[in-house]
């Protein structure tokens, strides 16, 4: 259950307060680096732990987000601001909220990011970064580019180290979202 709660917490914060959010666009928002491979809309295939128990044994786990009902769509725009629908409990209206983000890529391969980092800026976000034990926005390690291995479908990775959050020695979780 405890393996659970990172995932929860992590996805409650983007729809637990769907009123707050960004409404204006501020001369002081940050703008995001031009990156068109993520402008568009991506939805949440799956939840990946890998968890490193205190004893050494490594582990992989984690729910199938669409296939179990969880629908969790991120919307980026070319201004900075991200659209966040989704229902965290499945069978449960849609609803959505709208924050910042910025985007920091360290290497690209092509028009792929092969490196980089993606913050979300919100009051939400900054407590939940704070709970992680980051400094600062919500931050999450970035891969995402154009369809590979026959594919037809963009792929996004999303990792974020929620050790701290949880009983175990390490445990970083990864998001995987296909783009729409």
């Amino acid at each position: 259950m405890k393996k659970y709660l990172a995932y929860s917490l992590l996805v409650a914060v983007l729809f637990g307060n769907s009123g707050a959010g960004c409404g204006n666009k501020n001369e002081d928002d940050p703008q995001p680096t031009h990156m068109q491979t993520l402008i568009g809309r991506w939805e949440a295939i799956r939840a990946n732990y890998e968890i490193t128990e205190h004893n050494g044994t490594v582990k992989n786990t984690g729910p199938e987000l669409k296939s179990n009902g969880t629908i969790i769509i991120w919307e980026f725009f070319s201004d900075g601001r991200l659209k966040a629908t989704g229902n965290t409990n499945p069978g449960r209206a849609m609803e959505s909220r709208e924050v910042r983000w910025e985007l920091n890529v360290t290497r690209l391969d092509g028009k792929t990011i092969d490196m980089g980092t993606l913050k979300i800026i919100g009051d939400e976000e900054r407590e939940l970064a704070k709970e992680l034990g980051q400094t600062g926005d919500l931050t999450y390690n970035i891969e995402a580019g154009i369809p590979t291995g026959g594919s037809n479908l963009a792929t996004m990775f999303l990792s974020v180290d929620v050790t701290k959050v949880g009983p175990y020695k390490k445990n970083i979780l990864t998001y995987t979202y296909h783009k729409l």
